[in-house]
């Protein structure tokens, strides 16, 4: 093998090397509901749901509220709910070896319902 050959090997290899990304972190976390329900209110559950958002950073964004409303909105307008409960979020992070840009997966999981406002009969 010549020297050129060797050299352009060499920098195919570590080409590679720089572009491909690593999984550093997954895990998941469950939250009773998305956010508080009205008071009075009636809270119906109309269906599972899941959604999905991403975003790209200097930093892990895993939680980031922004990314957290981002998600809940995509999984809650497969139904048209208001409120998510019963939810399992699952973040996973991923890098570029040798950049500092990380991009954090956001999905949920979860039973999206409607709210009823001023129906609950109080005692």
């Amino acid at each position: 093998m010549g020297h050129a050959k060797f050299v352009r090997l060499f920098l195919c290899l570590g080409f590679l090397f720089v572009l491909c990304g690593c999984s550093i972190a997954t895990g998941a976390y469950m939250s009773p509901q998305s956010h508080f329900d009205f008071p009075n209110s009636n809270v119906i559950p109309i269906g599972h749901v899941s959604g999905e958002a991403a975003a790209t950073g200097f930093y892990p964004m895993f939680m980031d509220a922004d990314l957290k409303l981002e998600v809940i909105r995509n999984a809650l307008q497969q139904k048209g709910g208001d409120i998510l409960i019963d939810a399992t979020y699952y973040y996973d992070i991923k890098s570029i070896l040798i950049l500092p840009f990380y991009t954090t997966t956001l999905k949920v999981e979860g039973t999206a319902c409607k709210m009823e406002l001023g129906k609950q009969e109080l005692k």
